[in-house]
């Protein structure tokens, strides 16, 4: 039975273009090919440490250029990971140039990229929302996020850069026998994950650090990180067949009575701890001639990421310290490149497919979920040779629209030589409902300020076309209530309908010479039906058909006319093209909307007026400068219907300085990612200025009124892209109000 494993193993994996497939060494075979090469068996033992890890890599460097070879490795989270990479065949320069080429904003992103995102999702970014909300389950309990980092990203990873081993369920079987260690959340036992597992699930769950990445089910077991339990794996390394050890040690030492401050130290520090206990414990396991290396990283932490370069020079420097004790375990250069000849060609990078012949798409595990609309969104022709980026970004569009924690896929041998893709997304909120919420604050140190807040619940699946409800309530300056459902017309279908009933209250002033005389509280009730369709991740296109009431009440002042309410029923057209990278501060895509919409006056019988706006955003970036063209107009047949004023729309003036029917305005921000400058990778800072024109003015029956002269501002604003949305400190000047200066976090809603 298992010479007929092996012998199907084999076949799978010539099937997948691996050129060669080692047997599952045991302890005494491995000891057994050592003695007859008449040296001892070395193993290789790497701990985790997180960032700090890159420094196995530098130590790496050093074993290659003395000619060690090694005969076994064992690692703990982000020395699994790299220690992994070695064991299936990847040199210590192709693993450096890895990881300097990762991008670790992407791989640490709270969501998916936002141009991956469905359109639904990106309109939210403009109220300011949160991207992750309080979950309930069908049971109305409250269900919090598994992590902090989602793992999509990391899982595509991992998936692509294990490809060549991935049919590997024995680690021993690998170029170098190979076991790393993960920590069972339930039961607390110590795993070693190198049975009946491939190579990228193993790295996975050795590195789920809890609360930051989310477990891995292995064998009915959730695992989180080794480093819990057992960081450095010297046991395992003799348990394996190593006769001496070179033990790597990158662990985050403990933090100073004066760096816990607050709840987040204090957390870290308990990880420490048992971290730190069991290092100890393994380090007594060392024998005289065995090599500890320690790499003084006292200068980084494990969340150091980008620091990558720097972190793998201090681990290469520590290994050159020890070069002379590491020679005594090198062979010679001939024996050495032999060896690492056949290490390599077992399971080389390039031996990967890049192209499928896919006879079948399937998708397994949902529970409430159609499977139909998940191949529709994966779309992947099977009449031609799929490429492995084909696949992963399939797997990311399924995760990016937000009813999966992951989209994980795996390949069955097909007929005639072609393959089966295996599609598994993992539920994220099966039978779902959450909340989430957004807000805005803002002031103009002089006269208007206006905070808000905003609850949004949504309800998700409701129906195997995956029918949604979403009901938002808003309290604060502007007032609103409002519950829209979401039908698409077949799963995972472009057409849909989108009922929806609103009621808001929104005050505006009236000025007069630039002073505010009068100020006014609008309510308006909307109901409508939509029919739209939705262009891909680009956007939509909707017509709506509707009626509103809308009545204007003055609020302060005297002697000011009274603004006709209007009471009608609506056509409108909207058009949305959004691409930017980033709502706060892009730095490339585009956005583009326009709406135009007719009302057919009640008062006036038969008549009726129109509305027309539109506006645009278009960065423009050069490494970290950013040019920011940005502008909107608009037209209407009713008086004061725009606004104009405030931060950004010429700055140094109150908000809603002049209103009118029609209004036009242009500006440019060229700004600067200052992050660098400051010593901030993790929170993006940003320095700017604005240059903006624009002017706002009243037509009446066609008759043109008020003053259409054009205004120009020109501000700087510092801002921060913070987890709760931007943040601006900003002062300007226009070319008659003078200088203003504004606070203000979100959006206006």
């Amino acid at each position: 039975m298992m010479r007929f494993r092996r012998f199907a193993a084999a076949l799978l994996a010539v099937a997948l273009g691996a050129s060669t497939l080692a047997e599952a060494k045991t302890p005494e075979e491995v000891r057994a090919q050592c003695r007859a090469e008449g040296r001892p068996c070395v193993g290789l033992v790497l701990s985790g440490g997180g960032a700090r890890g890159f420094a196995h890599t530098g130590v790496l460097e050093v074993l290659e250029e003395l000619g060690v070879k090694v005969d076994v490795v064992t690692g703990t989270s982000m020395g699994a990971m790299v220690g992994g990479a070695y064991a299936a065949g990847y040199s210590a320069a192709q693993i450096r140039d890895i990881v300097v080429g990762v991008d670790w904003d992407r791989m640490m992103a709270p969501r998916a990229d936002r141009r991956d995102l469905p359109w639904r999702l990106k309109v939210d970014d403009y109220k300011n929302l949160s991207a992750n909300g309080i979950e309930f389950t069908k049971e109305g309990q409250v269900k919090l996020p598994e992590s902090v980092v989602p793992s999509e990203e990391l899982d595509l990873f991992l998936n692509d850069k294990t490809g060549p081993v991935n049919y590997v369920n024995d680690l021993t079987e690998l170029a170098i026998p190979y076991g790393a260690i993960g920590t069972d959340l339930v039961t607390g036992e110590r795993v070693v994950l190198q049975k009946d597992v491939n190579l990228g699930r193993a790295m996975r769950a050795s590195m789920s650090l809890p609360g930051v990445f989310a477990p891995v089910v292995i064998h009915d077991r959730m695992l989180v990180d080794g480093g819990l339990l057992d960081n450095l794996p010297v046991k395992l390394a003799r348990d394996m067949g190593a006769d001496v050890i070179i033990a790597v040690n990158v662990g985050t030492p403990l933090l100073k009575r004066d760096q816990l401050g607050n709840v987040v130290t204090v957390m870290a520090q308990m990880v420490n701890l048992l971290t730190e206990q069991n290092v100890r414990q393994s380090l007594k396991e060392l024998g005289p001639e065995d090599i500890l290396i320690t790499p003084d990283l006292s200068n980084f932490s494990s969340a150091d990421l980008k620091h990558s370069k720097e972190i793998m020079a201090i681990g290469r420097a520590a290994a050159d310290k020890a070069r002379d004790d590491l020679a005594r375990f090198a062979v010679d250069r001939a024996s050495w490149e032999t060896w690492d000849k056949t290490r390599k060609r077992a399971v080389m990078p390039e031996t990967r497919r890049t192209e499928h012949h896919l006879s079948d798409i399937r998708v397994e595990g949902l529970q409430l979920a159609n499977p139909e609309a998940v191949l529709n969104e994966i779309n992947l022709d099977t009449r031609r040779p799929v490429t492995n980026d084909e696949i992963d970004n399939a797997s990311r569009l399924v995760w990016a629209d937000g009813d999966y924690s992951s989209v994980r896929y795996r390949f069955e041998p097909g007929p005639n030589g072609t393959e089966v893709l295996v599609f598994e997304p993992k539920e994220k909120k099966p039978g779902y409902s959450s909340i989430r919420i957004g807000g805005s604050l803002e002031t103009d140190f002089r006269d208007e300020h206006a905070f808000n807040v905003l609850l949004s619940h949504t309800w998700g699946w409701l129906n195997p076309w995956g029918g949604e409800l979403t009901t938002e309530i808003q309290a604060g300056e502007n007032r609103r209530v409002s519950t829209e459902f979401y039908q698409p017309l077949g799963p995972g279908a472009k057409w849909f309908i989108d009922p929806m009933l609103e009621y808001k209250v929104q005050p505006f002033n009236l000025y007069e010479g630039g002073e505010a005389v009068a100020r006014f509280r609008n309510e308006t009730v909307t109901g409508q039906l939509g029919v739209g369709y939705t262009i891909g991740r680009l956007g939509f296109i909707r017509t709506s058909a509707g009626y509103a009431v809308q009545k204007s009440n003055l609020e302060i002042g005297k002697g000011i006319p009274e603004v006709a309410d209007v009471e009608s029923p609506f056509l409108s057209t909207e058009l949305l093209l959004d691409t930017l990278d980033s709502v706060n501060f892009p730095t490339s895509g585009f956005r583009l909307n326009i709406e135009a919409q007719r009302l057919f006056d009640k008062a006036e019988g038969t008549g009726y007026r129109n509305i027309y706006q539109a506006g645009f955003m278009l960065p423009v970036s050069y490494d970290r400068w950013t040019t920011l063209f940005a502008g909107k107009v608009g037209k209407a047949a009713l008086p004061g219907v725009f606004a104009l004023g405030g931060a950004f729309e010429m700055t140094g003036s109150p908000y809603g300085r002049w209103t009118g029917s029609d209004i036009q305005l242009g500006s440019v921000r060229i700004s600067r990612n200052v992050s660098d400058i400051l010593g901030n990778s993790s929170q993006p800072i940003w320095v700017g200025a604005s240059f903006e024109a624009g002017r706002a003015w009243n037509r009446n029956d066609n008759t043109e009124a008020g003053d259409k002269s054009w205004h120009r501002a020109v501000g700087g604003y510092i801002g921060i892209d913070s987890l709760i949305g931007p943040i601006y400190l900003m002062t300007g000047r226009t070319n008659e109000e003078g200088w203003g200066c504004y606070f203000f976090w979100g959006r206006k809603l």
